[in-house]
């Protein structure tokens, strides 16, 4: 990824630090040479990584529990609220 400044999607589940190598753009020109200094078995890591959880970025037909689909709307799962306070709801 040659970015500086980004929002990786499912980030709250997967951790694309596992999954991918992040360079700044100022850096751009050294790709290359930062790509070929990744040890190999740090390679393999990632790889491996990306095994485990290619189809939750995917999109099916049909649809499947592990696609990203169901990745996304258990994202918006975890950020509807709670509770939902009203103004005809009272406690003490």
């Amino acid at each position: 990824v040659l970015a500086d400044e980004i929002e990786f999607p499912f980030e709250n589940t997967l951790n694309w630090a596992n999954l991918t190598v992040k360079i700044p753009e100022a850096r751009a020109g050294q790709t290359l040479d930062i790509l070929r200094a990744i040890p190999p078995e740090h390679v393999r890591a990632k790889q491996e990584a990306i095994n485990e959880v290619w189809r939750m970025v995917t999109y099916p037909t049909p649809s499947r529990p592990d696609d990203a689909f169901h990745a996304i709307m258990r994202d918006l799962g975890r950020k509807r609220r709670r509770m939902k306070a009203s103004s005809v709801e009272f406690w003490t």
